[in-house]
């Protein structure tokens, strides 16, 4: 056999051997492929159903999240809320998402009366008389001490039913105090309330009973801010009436000389001896006697009604006053003068109010002036503003005496001569005009007070 020859043998024999090893390779390397692949396919099917899982439970604590925002508006309107039907109808409507309600209400305890008092019309004589009748067999007792919420069945439906109800008795705690009880009539079974049920309608009914703490104290400061409007009235119009006493001597001489001089002239009339125009004398004392009346009546009328949106006329209202203290102002030798804006443009106010103010600064002004003077009265704008100036000649005011002025009840005036309330009224109507008041004094020479008064003002 040649070489070559056997060469080839070899070559031959090599390759033979050399597939009989590789082909068992390829063929294990061929099922491993496979493995692999049906590997990876499993393993594709579960990552793509644990992102459906992730995807449904994202979107559940989606929901849930939108649920618990929900609840906490809701939650924080009963805790905020100034009226008793939005308080119930906020907690039954944040209840249903815990429970089905049939009907609930809040009924809140006297302790006087030993009775359970609905807070508004929510809920049936039925629950009214479920409420009183665990309050008689002292489970609501046992509910404030313990701050505990039990679930009561409903025997009476019980009785005619083959359904179950039951009936929640949540405490309303307020400082560690049972304040009342918010009871709920519903068809879910005992066995399926939850904790977390519990726990959320206790956080509901702590938060309905700040709701009624809330209401209490509202409708306490509403009475409270009445009380004190009808008694500022009342106060003002005293200070008013004393006023107007203090010119009692004044006022009956002002009426006296018209009813004099009526009086001499019927007699003489009566007597035939009348003479030239006695008919329009007659006439023009009685205007004089009817003038004076309706100033009087006009300035004393009550001040019960609140601070109106009235056009006022400062320079007719100073002139109206003027002639109320005229002749007291006679009586005591002071002289009065005017230097009043001819175009003085109209104010939105009260002219009963502002009218007490002139007159309260006058009398200050004539008793500052006991051996008589002078008052100037000057009205003028001034940077969107009027300005209305009170000057006497009189003593003045002593520095001392100065930041006391507007102080309740402070007076310098002898026992008897006044209450010390002029100036504090003064200044509290001036005030609710959205105005102010100053003083500016100098002992033995005299005092100016100035009302600063806008001149487009909405009192409401």
């Amino acid at each position: 056999m040649s070489k070559h020859e056997e060469h080839n043998i070899n070559s031959s024999e090599r390759r033979k051997k050399l597939i009989e090893e590789t082909v068992p390779q390829f063929e294990k390397f061929s099922e491993s492929r496979e493995s692999y692949i049906q590997a990876l396919e499993k393993t594709i099917d579960v990552l793509m159903g644990e992102n459906q899982k992730l995807s449904f439970n994202h979107n559940d604590i989606r929901s849930s999240i939108d649920e618990l925002v929900a609840m906490q508006r809701l939650s924080n309107t009963v805790g905020t809320a100034l009226e008793p039907n939005t308080i119930v109808n906020t907690l039954i409507e944040l209840t249903e998402q815990v429970i089905h309600v049939i009907e609930a209400s809040i009924f809140l305890f006297d302790g006087t009366a030993r009775k359970l008092l609905p807070l508004t019309a929510h809920g049936s004589e039925k629950l009214e008389a479920e409420a009183q009748q665990q309050l008689e067999s002292g489970i609501v007792d046992w509910l404030f001490t313990e701050m505990k919420t039990i679930i009561i069945p409903d025997l009476s439906h019980l009785v005619t039913n083959d359904s179950a109800r039951n009936y929640v008795l949540v405490p309303l705690m307020l400082r560690g105090q049972g304040i009342g009880i918010y009871l709920i009539h519903t068809e879910k079974k005992q066995e399926n309330f939850t904790h977390q049920d519990i726990q959320l309608l206790t956080v509901l009914a702590n938060q309905a009973a700040i709701g009624v703490e809330n209401w209490r104290t509202h409708t306490q400061l509403l009475k409270a801010n009445s009380e004190l409007k009808t008694f500022q009235a009342q106060m003002l119009q005293a200070a008013k009436l004393a006023a107007v006493g203090e010119m009692a001597a004044s006022v009956v001489h002002e009426i006296k000389n018209p009813v004099q001089i009526l009086s001499m002239q019927m007699e003489i009339v009566l007597l035939g001896r009348g003479q030239g125009d006695w008919l329009g004398m007659l006439n023009t004392q009685i205007k004089r006697l009817s003038e004076i009346t309706k100033r009087l009546m006009s300035f004393s009328r009550s001040m019960d009604e609140d601070y109106g949106d009235e056009l006022v006329e400062v320079n007719k209202e100073i002139k109206f006053i003027l002639d109320i203290i005229g002749h007291d102002f006679k009586n005591n030798n002071i002289a009065s003068e005017l230097n009043l804006h001819e175009s003085l443009p109209t104010i939105v106010g009260s002219v009963n109010h502002l009218q007490q103010v002139f007159l309260n600064l006058l009398i200050n002004a004539r008793d500052a002036m006991p051996k008589g003077g002078k008052v100037l009265i000057t009205t003028e704008v001034k940077d969107f503003n009027i300005h209305i100036h009170f000057t006497d000649t009189g003593t003045g005011i002593s520095p001392e005496n100065m930041s006391k002025m507007f102080t309740a009840f402070f007076t310098t005036k002898e026992v008897g001569k006044g209450t010390g309330l002029g100036l504090a009224i003064c200044q509290k109507i001036v005030s609710n005009h959205k105005g102010e008041i100053k003083v500016k004094s100098v002992v033995g020479e005299g005092t100016t007070f100035t009302i600063i008064l806008p001149m487009k003002r909405s009192l409401k």
